[in-house]
């Protein structure tokens, strides 16, 4: 909780204690090429020693309020890396806010792998500045990547404080994402919709090969790559899959089953490397790096790093406070000094009840059970209503999706029978065509965010018993022909909680004609 000018002052004052090593005087700029071959309006472009410079991407989060945060699903569905990818729940949110959208905070993102040379530049001489700098450092511990991250900051603050985003006057810092940072990035984060957030890797529309280095001779080829020769992912940022595998903050855990074990292991690495085969590509994977072998500190030829640009959690005592008072408006759940606490809050009412030895507060503690029953109630009815209406909604998208294909259908027909028509009437077919082409594509997408949805919010045995009740509503009011778009929706959803992922063209096959 420290201004601009006081983090400087302070800096300045412990510099040779804070400062171990002395970085090399600043040179001639390098040329753009060698930090940002693909450069955009709004990249954050921070400078590096020796005339360097590294690119960031603004990685923007959805909250509400200073203790609001997004709810997301990492890991995956596929069977044989479940013990450590197995999907399951996190929070993310950034550090930095936009005046104008309060609902957005971001973090920073490094838009390409650090490279050889703008690892070299934080030395202690000035490296050579040519192409070959610009392949991916690898072949360093995640302890080096954590103290190149601290060193990078502190150079920043002593030298560009300015040109460092900055929240309620504090300046951001430099370090390893975590690995919720990173993987919301690598999904696509609030450029994706929720469907294509949770698919195994983002949208790839020219072939995997076009945006991943992996194993194969129609790729990488077993061999490193220099950075931003491929396509970005939505974000704009290059080989987050692929490439070189990239060190996170967070320590390797294993999976038990909805959250991850309590176990930390070594350091975790992400993304895959340009020795993984195509088939393991995926955003989920996740590996444990060993940080030592019988030869002593372990390096891997195949494992770099990507640098995140962070915001304080307490960056002012103007922040403070709002947090305190967002802290007091959250509800509260007291823990039993009597026993342990029960998952269920009736059997835990319970057994405050036998602790108490005054019959008439046993009583009144009995009634607040009768109350908590009640509450409980009324909100299972209430998710149960939400959860046949998105069944209601999704059964309604089906027999939407069938219209559409049908029109379109037609349209086609119409284009080929009208051979001998004026070029107007064809070309005006044509547009409608295409109108009727974007009408599927939309309500296509809409179908899949609403299964995804309620997949992610809903187990099978809530939805199940609600569509059968929405089966037979819609037979009380002689809607029969809904029945197979209800089936349907309830097939695919199954299939998405099973598979971890929908194909646009087999969801269309089987919607009833």
């Amino acid at each position: 909780m420290f201004s601009r000018s006081l983090v400087a002052g302070l800096l300045l004052v412990q510099g040779v204690a804070l400062a171990p090593i002395a970085f090399a005087q600043q040179t001639q700029p390098w040329p753009e090429r060698l930090y940002n071959p693909h450069p955009v309006v709004d990249d954050l472009i921070l400078p590096m020693p020796c005339g360097g410079a590294m690119a960031f991407r603004r990685i923007d989060v959805s909250a509400d309020g200073v203790l609001g945060d997004r709810k997301i699903t990492l890991g995956g569905s596929e069977e044989r890396f479940a013990y450590a990818e197995n999907s399951r729940a996190d929070y993310i949110v950034g550090g930095f806010t936009d005046k104008k959208k309060p609902d957005i905070r971001s973090y920073y993102l490094g838009k390409y792998e650090v490279t050889a040379l703008q690892f070299d530049a934080l030395g202690t001489q000035c490296p050579k500045v040519n192409d070959d700098g610009r392949f991916p450092k690898v072949g360093l511990t995640w302890a080096e990547a954590v103290g190149f991250a601290e060193n990078y900051g502190a150079w920043l603050v002593r030298n560009v404080l300015a040109k460092l985003p900055a929240e309620d006057g504090s300046p951001g810092f430099v370090r390893l994402p975590t690995e919720a940072e990173w993987e919301f990035a690598a999904r696509g984060g609030l450029a994706v919709s929720e469907s294509v957030f949770v698919a195994p890797v983002f949208p790839m529309p020219e072939g995997a090969a076009r945006y991943v280095w992996y194993q194969g001779t129609e790729s990488a080829n077993n061999e490193l790559n220099v950075i931003g020769l491929l396509k970005p992912n939505p974000l704009g940022l290059y080989d987050m899959l692929g490439n070189v595998g990239e060190f996170v903050l967070d320590p390797f855990r294993l999976n038990k089953l909805s959250r991850l074990h309590g176990q930390a292991g070594g350091a975790t690495v992400k993304g895959g490397d340009y020795r993984t085969p195509l088939e393991d590509i995926r955003s989920a994977a996740r590996e444990e790096f060993v940080p030592l072998d019988k030869q002593g500190e372990r390096r891997a030829e195949t494992t770099g790093l990507r640098l995140a640009l962070a915001a304080p959690s307490l960056p002012s005592t103007r922040r403070l406070g709002a947090i305190r008072a967002a802290w007091e408006d959250l509800p509260k759940t007291a823990e039993s000094p009597l026993a342990a606490p029960q998952d269920d809050p009736v059997k835990e009412v319970d057994v405050l009840a036998k602790a108490v030895e005054d019959p008439v507060l046993r009583q009144r503690v009995q009634n607040l059970a009768t109350v908590i029953k009640a509450n409980i109630q009324t909100r299972n009815e209430q998710r149960d209503r939400a959860a046949l209406s998105g069944i209601r909604v999704g059964a309604y998208l089906a027999k939407k999706l069938g219209e559409d294909t049908r029109i379109i259908a037609f349209r086609e027909n119409q284009i080929k029978a009208l051979s001998g028509v004026s070029d107007a009437v064809r070309d005006s077919i044509k547009k409608q065509l295409d109108a009727d082409r974007a009408a599927l594509d939309f309500n296509l997408s809409y179908y899949i965010d609403t299964i995804t949805q309620l997949t992610s919010e809903y187990p099978e045995v809530v939805l199940a018993p609600q569509a059968q009740i929405l089966k037979r509503e819609f037979e009380a009011r002689k809607l029969e022909p809904m029945l197979p778009y209800v089936d349907t929706f309830m097939k695919q959803e199954i299939r998405l909680r099973k598979d971890g992922k929908l194909d646009r063209k087999a969801i269309l096959s089987e919607i009833p004609a």
